[in-house]
């Protein structure tokens, strides 16, 4: 299952099913702290992470998942607007695995997560 956390409603709307009709199972949640909740909750196999967020931004939220044991190694692709050199040395900095410039190359999104999961053991296609 693919964890994506964007505030905005019609680009999560939109994005989750173009996933769904590539056979991936995809949970939306609007804010940093519902995603730690759904985090723990549910074990994505991999995370999208918008950075601009409410409440904890991605980044905060990336560390978070950085500094703990249990989601350390947890595939994060960073999403956002900003395609500026500093935004994406802050999204490495802070531990992410992949950044995708928005709006989304939808064929890089499945090529980024195709990689990510190959790695991951007990993640199918079907995430």
């Amino acid at each position: 299952m693919i964890l994506y956390v964007e505030d905005d409603a019609d680009n999560a709307f939109m994005l989750v099913q173009r996933l769904h009709r590539h056979g991936m199972a995809v949970r939306h949640v609007e804010d940093g702290e519902q995603a730690l909740l759904a985090v723990a909750r549910d074990r994505p196999d991999a995370i999208l992470l918008d950075v601009n967020l409410p409440g904890a931004d991605g980044l905060t939220v990336l560390r978070r998942l950085r500094d703990d044991a249990a989601t350390r190694d947890l595939p994060v692709v960073i999403v956002s607007a900003s395609v500026q050199d500093a935004a994406l040395s802050k999204a490495m900095q802070a531990g992410a695995d992949a950044f995708v410039a928005k709006p989304i190359d939808f064929d890089r999104l499945l090529q980024t997560l195709a990689r990510l999961l190959a790695d991951k053991p007990g993640a199918g296609g079907d995430c």
